[in-house]
């Protein structure tokens, strides 16, 4: 693994650890529009696979497919 990809993995983790309450302070932190529009859409994204995450396992506990 190469360090860029280490970094990125790290980031990725570390995005994943972010309540959703905190992600307003990291956007409202964030150094330019640039980087509070893609502070954003990582939180969207890691929001979805959250969502569809939660959805599969509701599925699996009704026993639907």
């Amino acid at each position: 693994m190469t360090l860029q990809t280490k970094k990125m993995h790290e980031l990725y983790e570390e995005c994943k650890r972010i309540g959703i309450s905190e992600t307003s302070d990291v956007i409202e932190e964030a150094q330019s529009a640039e980087e509070a529009e893609f502070f954003a859409k990582a939180f969207d994204i890691i929001l979805q696979q959250k969502q569809k995450n939660v959805v599969a396992e509701k599925k699996r506990t009704l026993g639907q497919s």
